[in-house]
């Protein structure tokens, strides 16, 4: 909370002091972070169709400013999500009063559960996650795992994997199902307001061919900078943005740029015509991968674990390499990797032979970017799906 600010704002909600909603009994949904308030957008428009009133509720700072900024239409009322302890949780409950919980991923939180029980309220975790890390913890505590999920009125997960493990935590349960990743209906949705321009960093920008690193962690940064200045040798108009995983790494990434001859400037200080363009902003990752030839997909080479999301980069149709860790999108990124669509490296090396081979021969990269993005369109619906499951209602939403 120290390191990344802005939790001052509406403090007084992690303790249960929350505003009131102005319609009766709305739909509470809850999501921690950026990536799942922006996956929840699609959603959002299509419950405001139906005329279903949303009392969203945030964890993060950046996620609650996101929120605001975005989806202040679309929500009757947004907060942060109360501290998970009776006294909070009880108070928060009270004034919300909602008919109905949606948890977004792996948002099980005790005392949040017990209240929807104690109020018999019916709970459904939606784009339902179950991650290498999560599934061994669980594995460890089978009891809290069965305790939990049983209070779950329905488990919509993500993927047929996240599927088979909450099936395996809690084989008595009756209402799990594989919907759809939420991620993919909101990449496409986002994927269609793409404002920025290339010429928008100088004219030097318009014609050059240009790499991302796409949502980079400690290390992926250097990589990414020792094969960009490989290849500019050879290819002087080649450019490089760099889009950090948290941008509070700012000072790290001034200090690792400092040792390169290059020129670089970041987001929030921009010059025209830098070889190196760090975005050090949120919620701008899809308008900076729509400019580049290929992606590089952050938190998958060691000693990172997980990976980030493939989806927006399949959405837009970008050649996309990634390192072997990309645990919490195993099942999207295999199926991706089997339909052509991305291309896993086991090292840094091989990632540096793989963008290196995409800059020599750039039509080497084109189907990749062409099969993510009819995998994507295969895989859309899952509002839809959602809408049927959980409310059992038809959905009408504009086609992505």
């Amino acid at each position: 909370m120290m390191r990344r600010g802005g939790y001052g704002t509406c403090f007084w909600h992690r303790f249960g002091y929350v505003p009131k909603p102005t319609v009766g009994h709305p739909i509470w949904i809850q999501a921690v972070s950026v990536g799942e308030i922006e996956a929840l957008k699609p959603l959002l428009i299509a419950l405001q169709q139906k005329s279903i009133p949303v009392y969203l509720t945030t964890t993060t700072s950046t996620a609650f400013g996101v929120a605001r900024t975005k989806y202040a239409s679309l929500v009757d009322r947004l907060a942060y999500f109360p501290l998970d302890f009776w006294l909070f949780s009880a108070l928060a409950w009270r004034r919300i009063q909602p008919k109905q919980v949606l948890l977004m991923e792996s948002e099980l939180w005790p005392e949040h559960l017990t209240q929807a029980a104690r109020h018999k309220v019916p709970v459904c975790l939606i784009n339902g996650r179950c991650s290498d890390r999560s599934f061994k913890r669980y594995r460890q505590f089978p009891w809290v795992a069965s305790l939990m999920l049983h209070q779950v009125s329905t488990i919509a997960a993500a993927t047929a994997c996240d599927t088979q493990r909450f099936q395996a935590l809690c084989p008595n349960h009756p209402n799990i199902t594989t919907v759809g990743n939420l991620k993919v209906d909101a990449s496409l949705s986002q994927g269609k307001a793409l404002t920025l321009q290339r010429t928008d960093l100088g004219s030097s920008w318009e014609s050059a061919s240009i790499i991302i690193g796409a949502s980079t962690w400690t290390g992926e940064e250097r990589l990414l900078l020792d094969c960009f200045m490989q290849l500019k040798k050879q290819y002087p108009h080649l450019k490089l943005i760099l889009v950090p995983r948290h941008k509070e790494r700012k000072p790290e990434l001034q200090r690792l740029l400092k040792t390169y001859p290059l020129s670089f400037c970041f987001r929030s200080q921009p010059q025209q015509d830098v070889s190196v363009y760090v975005v050090d902003s949120t919620g701008e990752l899809r308008n900076f991968i729509a400019l580049a030839d290929w992606a590089f997909i952050g938190k998958s080479l060691d000693p990172n674990r997980g990976g980030q999301t493939p989806l927006e980069a399949a959405a837009i149709g970008k050649p996309m390499v990634y390192g072997p860790h990309m645990e919490n999108f195993a099942d999207i990124c295999s199926s991706l990797e089997q339909a052509g669509g991305a291309r896993r490296c086991q090292t840094a090396e091989e990632v540096q032979s793989c963008l290196t081979q995409w800059v020599n021969q750039p039509q080497s990269a084109v189907a990749y970017g062409n099969h993510a993005h009819q995998w994507i369109l295969a895989h859309k619906g899952t509002v839809q799906r959602l809408l049927t499951l959980i409310f059992d209602l038809p959905s009408h939403t504009q086609e992505a």
